[in-house]
């Protein structure tokens, strides 16, 4: 399923209008009923007002959302200094001593500008494929594009609350975006999440019908 919008407030309650409509009903690992869809593309066209469904969020005075700042670190930021379990950032630009970003992507498309092997891994097998482990990363990897003149991103997110987590997904695709069009000396093009497990849980329907308005079921 592939939604589109020309700004991300648009495309995010598009999203969350079709889960609502045609999500599969399941329980989770934690006894949590959700809603999900499998594999959603959705396609922002235009990177300006990229924080609006942040601002939605913090109006419900429900959740501590993380600041701007905490987010953009949290994709841009270089060391492993996160309060999380890991740390974009540190995995773009320092993945086990290599700086993906500013080693790899940004020499490839400065000599190639149509290459189609600009990407950055978040994934590490060492330290993500055990079993066991409960705390993986939901963003997969990130590729990145130049067509006629602009910078386009997609971003592969595994497991993604679209309430909740996307509006914070997007955000961080702009700013890792914005750091390397700057570099680039180029615009920012579409930025684009393909969710493979895109949910919503019981607890926000209520908040997701008031974002989306009152049609929604």
């Amino acid at each position: 399923m592939e939604i589109k919008g020309k700004n991300a407030l648009e495309v995010w309650r598009k999203i969350l209008d079709y889960i609502m409509q045609n999500g599969v009903e399941y329980t989770d690992r934690r006894k949590k009923l959700c809603k999900e869809s499998l594999n959603i593309t959705a396609v922002v066209e235009n990177a300006e007002d990229i924080t609006k469904p942040i601002e939605i969020l913090n109006k419900f005075n429900k959740w501590t959302y993380p600041s701007l700042q905490q987010i953009e670190n949290l994709i841009t930021g270089k060391d492993d200094s996160s309060e999380y379990y890991y740390n974009y950032g540190e995995r773009a630009f320092n993945y086990d001593g290599f700086n993906q970003v500013e080693d790899y992507v940004l020499p490839l498309l400065k000599k190639n500008p149509t290459s189609k092997r600009a990407f950055i891994s978040f994934i590490d097998p060492n330290k993500d494929t055990q079993p066991s482990k409960v705390e993986v990363p939901c963003l997969v990897m990130m590729n990145f594009n130049i067509r006629e003149g602009k910078l386009h991103s997609t971003l592969i997110i595994r497991s993604n609350d679209m309430f909740h987590g996307w509006p914070g997904n997007i955000a961080q695709a702009y700013y890792l975006t914005n750091h390397l069009a700057k570099e680039l000396k180029c615009p920012i093009g579409t930025l684009t999440t393909i969710s493979v497990s895109a949910h919503i849980f019981e607890e926000q329907f209520a908040y997701i019908r008031k974002v989306v308005g009152k049609n929604a079921k």
